[in-house]
């Protein structure tokens, strides 16, 4: 299996970065075109990442679904996407990302979310029957969190506080710092491969510092850990995956192995001895399930 770093490699060598002004906002995305011999043919996949992070996130799925054409933004506020005129919640994620798609000009695409993501697309589908089929990465499920996890969250949710009202200049300090960057990729990495590990916290170091300021980091991260995709899985009736990890620090897999059990068109795939960063330490497997999924087939 390829690692996350070569994937992305390779999406990096089809990637077209476009921009779209969505009510006001502009937005950066990027497409990854099918390479296949009937790519006109070819399904639309829409990538949406997770909190904090930007399109280079999931970038080693594009690199991978090559029979696809890839869409993947950066979610307003992060990466170099414009802030949203309103707050950042995620009632208001959803807006965007409705009128995003219809910008861009893609009908009843493939979902591909991640963490947040999955909360902005599942609230989407609910309302709007948006998709024709989703995945969901390290989906957030809800279940409780417990012990160190949940001791950080509320860390991280005071800190982010204390950044936010704080003037501009120290904020964006707070948020940036690479002491904050390093202590998140070291909890979240769940892989003992030390040349692993280092790449992760690299990319992180690279791109989780990538947003506007510090009140985008304050609001998103309370529309990230205030909601779950429970009040709309019973209205999303397309073919679901849902990918969760054993070792998922963010969502408990035991949360999301309940959730399936209540969806009327689901699937669930776990990957063992990974937590939330499926993305860079599983990419291969996930994309393996995803093609699996896509073409009709069982895990």
């Amino acid at each position: 299996m390829k690692p996350a770093s070569e994937l992305m490699g390779l999406a990096h060598d089809r990637a077209i970065k476009k921009s779209v002004v969505v009510d006001g906002v502009e937005c950066f995305y990027w497409f990854y075109p099918a390479t296949t011999s009937q790519s006109s043919k070819a399904q639309d996949i829409l990538i949406v990442h997770g909190y904090r992070g930007d399109h280079h996130g999931l970038e080693s799925f594009a690199g991978g679904l090559t029979d696809f054409n890839v869409y993947a933004p950066d979610l307003p506020g992060f990466g170099i996407s414009t802030p949203l005129k309103n707050e950042h919640t995620l009632g208001n994620y959803v807006i965007w990302l409705e009128s995003f798609i219809r910008e861009i000009g893609i009908d009843k695409p493939i979902s591909v979310g991640h963490s947040f993501g999955t909360l902005i697309t599942s609230a989407l589908e609910a309302k709007e029957h948006t998709f024709s089929k989703m995945v969901f990465i390290n989906p957030v499920a809800g279940g409780k969190v417990e012990g160190l996890s949940r001791f950080l969250m509320y860390f991280v949710k005071g800190y982010y506080w204390l950044a936010h009202v704080a003037p501009k200049k120290l904020g964006m300090k707070l948020v940036t710092t690479y002491l904050l960057v390093d202590s998140m990729s070291s909890y979240t990495t769940k892989s003992s491969d030390k040349e692993l590990r280092q790449w992760i916290k690299m990319q992180h170091r690279q791109h989780f510092n990538s947003f506007a300021n510090s009140q985008v980091v304050w609001e998103a991260y309370i529309a990230s850990i205030s909601n779950t995709m429970a009040p709309y899985i019973n209205d999303i009736h397309v073919p679901v995956l849902l990918i969760a990890a054993e070792l998922d620090e963010v969502t408990p897999v035991k949360a999301v192995a309940e959730m399936v059990k209540t969806m009327d068109n689901a699937i669930m795939y776990e990957i063992t001895n990974c937590g939330h960063l499926v993305h860079y330490e599983a990419a291969s497997e996930a994309i393996e399930q995803m093609q699996m999924f896509l073409a009709g087939k069982s895990a």
